[in-house]
């Protein structure tokens, strides 16, 4: 270790006073350098940034005023033809000779219109609705009606909309249209009082929306200018270079592209972006919009400022680092050290098989392993420092081992995880401070649920074995004698039971006969189970199986009315000895149909899983009692009063032999559950 410390110090003996002056002057200059290329590519952004501003402000403002001129079009049409539709009602009622003034107030009421006069065609006004102004038709106006009506006294239109004009007689514009009278000679003009509609131009029109645009933070000027003058600005525009004076607005008018540029007015930088405006391919002129450029002088006041501040403290830090450096690698080698070791220490414990939890002294969490989650089925988060007590799959033994920082060596316990019984072996050790005050606690669990079925299975194929072999011998040595008596009974029978005719001699024969006959059948199954037969396997679909299965029980189950329900997840192929098989199953279906009073149910499902077929077999019987469930496989162990106690023991030699297993689950009045798994 030393001299590791020894080496690292050396790496830093070249940092002498000088070198440290060099290299703050050149970290000085890396900064200077850095700083300039920032300010550039900062200008450069806010370039681009102004650019497409202002290049969207024109594309709005060049909308936008195409849409009011368009729209204060349409106003106008719409305007237009609301008065001739009331100058063509004017002109019928003329046309049936029910015109008077009169009428006219009235259809100027209803309408809303300004006035409406019927002129002959001498030009004189023959009706009018102006009939309360009775000085009216003797004033002179500021012009003569004939210089609008030419065209329709010469017969050249029928109908003409005069548009804006200022009124004749009083102040203000009016907006008037004129059609022919339908059976004579002469005019109809219909006028409306046009000041709202110019207060309502003025509000929403052209020169308002360049008005309200020059509003908008860091625009400077709005304008729209073209060859001669400018059309319309924002109230602070007095003046602009003309378009004849400045090349680049010329080639823009000419047909050129928009055009970006920085310029002075009114004697400060401004970014100005300029494009042409069109309707209907009609040039109109440019707009040109002028932005801030104070957000750039800002900019650039800000980066010579930290460059000045980050330049100076680069050097004091720069002096101050540089002298704690060497001081400071011994307590980074030994922090990286420390690391190292740690982080090597918590991979080997974070993937350790066995799960692993450590607590503290108050029972927070220090340490909960990868399979410490896995084990208690839990999802994988960050639970360090969360009380034990509050991890809900943690429960039982374990947990009060964990509370209470129980000492245990090779500590066995059974209990209930997430839905599941297993068992678990627990080892324990602690960490205590200088102080003898517990630091840690740590509990490591094996999960030895596997290994005790394993154990129990192998426990109990011995026993089956050794009661085969027992079985086996015990036939052999009954089964000479048997024969003997049985041939003894028989020739009794020939020789004497003519001789000897009495009723009791000949049942006592056939009762010696056919009790021969039924020990040497029990005999020959304890042959077939102390030597079973050889498996013939064969390839067969479940669904087949399971049909051929139902036809046999079905019977026994419709005359209880239990229902038997089944359920096959996939439709495939096993290899299984069909015949040794089906009498496993038929034996296991009589079984449950016969522990299943009258209603029950039975059911029967098959699913893979991963590379095994897995048969359940559930009923909704009496159940096992708990004391008989460690025996139901025993050889000659039966509940039934006519039972041999052999079916389950064959059941299980027959599994045994497919390289299966079988488990059996119940309770008491809830029902039994068998489960066989096979390759």
């Amino acid at each position: 270790m030393n001299r590791g410390r020894d080496i690292n110090i050396k790496k830093f003996s070249f940092l002498k006073p000088k070198n440290i002056i060099i290299i703050s002057v050149v970290l000085v200059v890396i900064i200077i350098v850095s700083t300039i290329y920032e300010y550039n590519s900062n200008k450069n952004e806010i370039y681009h940034l102004l650019g497409e501003y202002a290049s969207s402000m024109l594309h709005v403002v060049s909308k936008s005023s195409e849409n009011s001129i368009v729209s204060d079009s349409e106003m106008e049409n719409l305007l237009a033809q609301h008065l001739l539709g009331v100058a063509r009602n004017v002109s019928r009622l003329d046309s049936l000779k029910l015109l008077s003034d009169n009428v006219l107030v009235k259809v100027a009421d209803e309408n809303e219109v300004f006035r409406i006069n019927v002129f002959s065609q001498n030009k004189e006004r023959i009706f009018s609705n102006a009939v309360s102004d009775s000085g009216h038709q003797r004033q002179k106006g500021k012009y003569t009606p004939e210089s609008y009506l030419t065209p329709l006294y010469e017969g050249k239109e029928k109908e003409l909309v005069i548009g804006l004009k200022e009124a004749r007689l009083e102040k203000g514009s009016r907006f008037a249209v004129a059609v022919r009278r339908a059976n004579s000679d002469g005019v109809i003009v219909v006028n409306l009082d046009a000041e709202s509609y110019l207060n309502f131009k003025n509000k929403i029109g052209f020169g308002k929306l360049i008005l309200d645009m020059g509003k908008g933070t860091g625009i400077v000027y709005v304008a729209l200018q073209n060859e001669k003058e400018i059309l319309a600005a924002n109230r602070n525009v007095n003046e602009l270079s003309a378009v004849k004076d400045d090349a680049e607005l010329r080639k823009l008018l000419d047909g050129g592209e928009s055009v970006s540029r920085v310029l002075k007015f009114q004697g400060s930088d401004v970014f100005e972006s300029v494009s042409l405006f069109r309707i209907d391919n009609e040039k109109i002129g440019i707009f040109r919009v002028g932005l801030s450029m104070e957000e750039v002088s800002s900019v650039e006041s800000r980066m010579l400022t930290r460059t000045l501040i980050v330049s100076l403290l680069v050097i004091v830090i720069t002096v101050i680092v540089l002298s704690l450096v060497i001081s400071n690698q011994n307590y980074t080698f030994v922090e990286n050290e420390f690391k190292r070791i740690q982080t090597f220490t918590g991979n080997i414990l974070e993937n350790l098989s066995l799960a692993l939890i450590t607590v503290d002294a108050e029972s927070r969490i220090r340490i909960f392993n990868k399979a410490a989650f896995e084990m208690f089925g839990l999802p994988y988060s960050d639970i360090t420092g969360t009380n034990i007590s509050e991890v809900s799959s943690v429960s039982g033994t374990i947990l009060e081992t964990l509370i209470a920082k129980k000492q245990v060596r090779n500590y066995e316990v059974s209990q209930e995880v997430a839905g599941n019984n297993k068992s678990f072996m627990l080892n324990s050790t602690d960490v205590y401070t200088d102080d003898n005050v517990l630091d840690t606690y740590s509990l490591v669990i094996e999960d030895i649920t596997e290994i005790r079925k394993i154990e129990k299975q192998l426990t109990q194929n011995e026993k089956f074995f050794a009661m085969g072999e027992l079985a086996s011998g015990v036939a052999h040595e009954i089964r000479n004698p048997l024969n003997t008596i049985s041939m003894i009974s028989q020739r009794l029978d020939r020789e004497y039971g003519k001789v000897i005719k009495s009723e009791d001699f000949n049942t006592l024969t056939e009762v010696l006969h056919s009790e021969s006959l039924r020990v040497n059948g029990i005999i020959e199954q304890f042959l077939r189970f102390a030597k079973p037969a050889n498996l013939v396997m064969q390839r067969i679909k479940v669904s087949e199986f399971l049909d051929e299965l139902l036809k046999i029980v079905n019977i026994q189950a419709e005359a209880k009315q239990i229902k038997i329900y089944t359920s096959i997840k996939s439709d495939e192929e096993v290899s299984i000895d069909y015949q040794q098989m089906k009498q496993v199953f038929i034996n296991l279906f009589r079984n449950s149909i016969d522990a299943t009073g009258e209603g029950g149910s039975v059911n029967f499902k098959y699913r893979k899983a991963g590379s095994k077929s897995v048969y359940e077999l559930s009923d909704t019987g009496c159940g096992i009692p708990k004391e008989n469930l460690k025996k139901i496989f025993d050889i000659y162990f039966t509940t039934k009063s006519d039972g041999t106690g052999m079916g389950l023991s064959i059941v299980r030699q027959i599994i045994l032999q497919h390289n299966g297993n079988i488990e059996v689950e119940s309770e008491i009045n809830k029902g039994t559950k068998i489960i066989i798994t096979l390759p």
